[in-house]
């Protein structure tokens, strides 16, 4: 009589335990590094908007103090003991950078032209002051606020103060911008004083 056995050498697979856990090491694995990466990039991003937003604020000063500095040597050209004092007085209460004082916003930006003037934008609607992204290479500036070119995350506005009548006006630029999908606003404000430098 022969007998046969059976060898009962059965392969043992992963129970459904084992690979869910497996699972959720490898997803630690992957995700943990790819949040940290996400993270990184939208902090990147957010320092880069935060620098530029800075200098479009700085911009903005030195564009007021140009316009100071052209009518001031306007009045120093015309060889007038007082021609100082009156161009400041049109800087300060003149038609020119009215939308910029008593308490009204406005947007500053050079004039294409031979002269490079300072053209005054009034911004009592804050989207009038939207900066837009050019592509010209013939351009005085990269950001403008013509709706021609690219339209840019970044408003920026200028208030001007008169201090003390014929001495000094504050400057106020303020920069704001939306990163991503963030619900608030940022902004970033810079300030400086002008004087009248040529008074008498």
């Amino acid at each position: 009589m022969t007998y046969f056995t059976t060898n009962q050498n059965c392969s043992k697979g992963f129970s459904l335990v084992e690979t869910l856990v497996a699972i959720a090491i490898l997803l630690i694995i992957i995700v943990g590094p790819m949040s940290i990466a996400t993270n990184s990039a939208n902090s990147t991003s957010f320092a880069n908007q935060q620098v530029m937003a800075y200098f479009l604020a700085q911009e903005g000063l030195e564009l007021a103090q140009k316009g100071r500095d052209d009518f001031l040597l306007n009045g120093f050209n015309n060889n007038n003991d007082e021609g100082s004092n009156i161009a400041w007085d049109d800087f300060t209460t003149g038609t020119v950078f009215s939308d910029c004082f008593g308490g009204d916003v406005c947007g500053l930006e050079i004039e294409e032209g031979p002269n490079g003037d300072i053209q005054v934008i009034d911004c009592s609607n804050v989207t009038d002051c939207r900066l837009h992204l050019t592509t010209a290479t013939n351009e005085r500036s990269q950001y403008t606020y013509d709706s021609s070119g690219e339209i840019t995350d970044f408003t920026r506005v200028v208030t001007m103060e008169e201090i003390s009548s014929n001495k000094d006006v504050l400057v106020t630029s303020e920069v704001s911008w939306r990163t991503g999908n963030q619900v608030a606003v940022q902004s970033t404000t810079a300030t400086t004083y002008l004087y009248n430098v040529y008074g008498r």
